[in-house]
């Protein structure tokens, strides 16, 4: 809100479009009648751009009077409105000092302040030919009969950073409006063309200062050591109260080629010249911002205060270990960046105060010109220079901020699980992002170099390393010019093409998806019971409500009560192993209720627990299982062989003889004990033992089961079969202690 009521962009990009359209579309030459075929967009020679200078430019910034349409043709039978000689060259309307159109006005509600400036970089001249190394270099000189001038401009189109580098223009010449007419200025023009070569053939005053300064009195003031003409002038709109630097620039690059490029460097006289209410919320949008970042470097001063105060390290090792990360590196760069944007534009205000100043001093000159016209001039366009980079640079610093806004929210975001869960699927999927990452660059880049190899030739857009980057990018998100593509030829083009797409799109891009979807589904799995940000208002609305009814207290008053116990150390406080309880919150807090101590002390036991084992993926949890059921398995195996054991046991005893019998004898003989007795005991001894063994085995079975089955509820269908599987074993115990049993009884009917 702060920067678009102090910006307003729209403002001014109705103002700059207005300028930009109104040269490109009107400022014509290569007339025919009342019409002008070419534009500055057909500006292919030294030749041209004179013609689109004197015909077209300066006659739509300096109109000689009230412009009328043009006159109808024989056929349609209409009026000639020029040939009419009553039509008035002004209008002198209601509130109007001076008729219309007045001097210097622009485009009807702009004004011209300074005239026109003109200037200029130039290459020198050097020996800075390239020449075969076969030939001979003065015959080859001879041959090319004059000097290289190398330079770089307007090798591409032009980019916005060439219009606004206003270092190294020279041959600077001023057209003003308010000191001549425009036939005089028109002559100055063709005196600048042809070096005042037909001003001195005729006798008359030469109007080019440079052309006229020295030896250089026949030399025009564009040649083939010209690289940049730039053709300005500030412009006052008094509607929305801005000025407007107009930058027309024409590169000449050693191809033979001329590159047109108009730019417009806009600012406010003064931003906060605005109605009353839209003020109001100006200034109390700037109080709460400067307010924010305040509040945000006090909270970060506060932090590394008590990182140091509760750290027995030294104090780059307490920073190092217990304040730096990256959402604190993050809150420093909005303090940063906003009061870098703070500073800026200050400066941007300072320089606007300077052009302020000058403007009475100018508009004094304009009405009144005298000697030191053209200083006032020259120190006016300084001033409006120096005012565009420093409202370039604010913006540049505004732009930043946002960004930074929005990665201090996604740590707010952090705060509710629902809102977080952008952040904790890029921060699950970021290994593999990070190795992905590695072959996609790899990938790209090789594809990248392939275009400017194959298309930089025929391609202005991947001519270069960074153009090939940007373009290839956009090609991927569907946005490429194959027509032009074509250029090199249908087939090499579309296996390029075909190759590019098939790689980088159907392949590394739903790679890309694929890892981003599964680290999300991952994410809204673990917070598919959490509560909704709706609930969550209404959860603190009614703890609110709990704790003026004294019926809870708050949690910072918990933590507030341990940290008085470890004198405001929190480094101690959270490494201590002091283990707490109910009762003891509920005596240590003070109003703490049980209930509430209780659920804070689950909750808690909750959150250690993701904390310390974290949340097992899906094959984690398979691998788990796994060895659960390998585990089972082995216990089963060991619960079979004694099963086994059993059986092998009651049947040898099945197949014993009858008592007096030596292997009988052997086994249930005894001193003082008859064999009848001593067998009894022996077999009594032995099923107890067997059945106690069994009963424990059975019991930790039972109870191993039990604690898997709480830790595992996913696998209830699995335990359950062990389950079904440990009663059936249990069951053919029992059957087998059964027939154990029977024999007895039936050896005791025999003896």
């Amino acid at each position: 809100m702060l920067a678009m009521n102090i910006l307003h962009q729209e403002q001014l990009y109705t103002m700059e479009t207005a300028i930009e359209r109104d040269i490109i579309e009107n400022a014509n030459f290569a007339w025919s009648g009342h019409f002008g075929h070419k534009g500055i967009l057909q500006v292919h020679s030294i030749a041209d751009f004179w013609s689109w200078m004197r015909l077209g430019f300066l006659g739509l910034v300096v109109k000689p009077g009230w412009l009328y349409s043009e006159p109808a043709p024989d056929i349609l039978g209409g009026p000639d409105m020029t040939s009419r000689p009553d039509m008035p060259t002004a209008w002198l309307f209601n509130g109007y000092e001076r008729p219309a159109p007045v001097a210097n006005e622009y485009l009807h509600y702009a004004k011209v302040i300074s005239g026109i400036r003109m200037r200029q970089s130039v290459s020198g001249a050097g020996d800075f030919c390239v020449l075969p190394s076969l030939l001979d270099p003065a015959l080859l000189s001879q041959w090319l009969a004059k000097p290289c001038f190398p330079s770089d401009l307007g090798l591409l189109s032009p980019e916005v950073h060439e219009a606004e580098n206003f270092l190294g223009l020279q041959r600077e010449e001023f057209l003003f409006p308010d000191l001549f007419t425009i036939q005089e200025l028109t002559q100055q023009v063709l005196d600048m063309e042809d070096g005042c070569a037909y001003s001195n053939a005729t006798g008359n005053a030469c109007r080019c200062e440079w052309c006229s300064a020295g030896a250089q009195s026949l030399r025009p003031w564009i040649d083939e050591e010209t690289s940049r003409v730039e053709i300005s002038m500030v412009v006052y709109n008094a509607q929305y109260g801005s000025y407007t630097y107009v930058s027309v620039n024409f590169m000449f690059n050693r191809g033979g080629h001329i590159h047109s490029f108009i730019h417009c460097l806009s600012a406010f006289v003064n931003p906060f010249l605005r109605p009353g209410p839209e003020l109001a919320l100006t200034l109390v949008a700037a109080t709460l911002w400067i307010g924010a970042l305040l509040y945000a470097l006090a909270a970060e001063l506060t932090e590394i205060r008590g990182a140091i105060r509760n750290s027995n390290a030294g104090l780059r090792k307490a920073l190092w270990e217990d304040y730096v990360g990256f959402y604190n590196m993050v809150d420093w760069s909005s303090i940063i960046v906003g009061s870098l944007a703070i500073g800026y534009y200050f400066q941007s205000r300072i320089a606007a105060s300077a052009v302020n100043e000058l403007l009475p001093s100018m508009i004094d000159a304009s009405l009144k010109p005298d000697a030191n016209y053209q200083s006032t001039v020259k120190e006016f366009f300084r001033a409006a220079e120096d005012m565009s980079k420093a409202k370039k640079d604010t913006e540049l610093q505004l732009m930043f901020y946002p960004l930074i806004i929005m990665m201090r929210l996604f740590r707010s975001f952090e705060a509710q699980p629902r809102l977080a869960l952008v952040s904790a699927t890029l921060k699950t999927a970021a290994p593999d992002l990070g190795h992905f990452f590695m072959i996609f660059l790899c990938v790209y880049l090789c594809f990248v170099v392939s275009s400017l190899l194959f298309f930089g030739q025929d391609l202005e857009s991947f001519s270069t390393m960074d153009r090939a980057l940007h373009t290839s990018f956009l090609a991927m998100f569907g946005d490429w010019d194959w027509n032009a593509m074509t250029d090199v030829g249908m087939l090499r083009a579309a296996v390029w093409f075909w190759v590019f797409m098939v790689m980088m799109v159907l392949f590394m891009l739903n790679m890309l998806l694929a890892i981003i979807m599964d680290a999300y589904q991952m994410e809204k799995y673990k917070t598919s019971d959490a509560t909704t940000l709706w609930q969550q208002i209404l959860d603190m609305i009614e703890r609110r409500r709990q704790y003026i009814r004294g019926e809870r207290v708050r949690l910072t008053d918990v933590w507030k009560t341990f940290r008085r116990q470890y004198a405001g150390k929190e480094k101690a406080m959270l490494s201590s192993d002091q283990l707490l309880s109910v009762e003891y919150l509920v005596n240590t807090v003070t109003r703490m209720p049980e209930q509430q101590a209780l659920r804070t002390m689950v909750h808690s036991l909750k959150r250690d627990d993701i904390l310390t084992h974290g949340f097992m993926t899906e094959e984690q949890v398979n691998k788990h299982v796994e060895k659960t059921l390998g585990s089972m398995e082995l216990k089963i195996k060991a619960i079979l062989e004694d099963v086994e054991f059993i059986n092998d046991k009651l049947d040898f005893f099945d197949r014993l003889l009858a008592p007096g019998d030596a292997e009988y004898d052997f086994y249930f003989g005894a001193d003082g004990q008859s064999h009848d007795q001593a067998s009894r005991l022996w077999i009594y001894n032995s099923i107890t033992a067997i059945s106690e063994e069994l009963q424990q085995n059975f019991v930790r079975g039972i109870q191993r089961i039990g604690t898997w089955q709480d830790e595992f509820e996913c696998e209830q269908t699995e335990l359950a079969d062990g389950l079904r599987e440990f009663e059936q074993l249990l069951a053919q115990s029992l059957e087998a202690l059964q027939e154990l049993s029977n024999v007895v009884e039936g050896m005791d009917k025999e003896i």
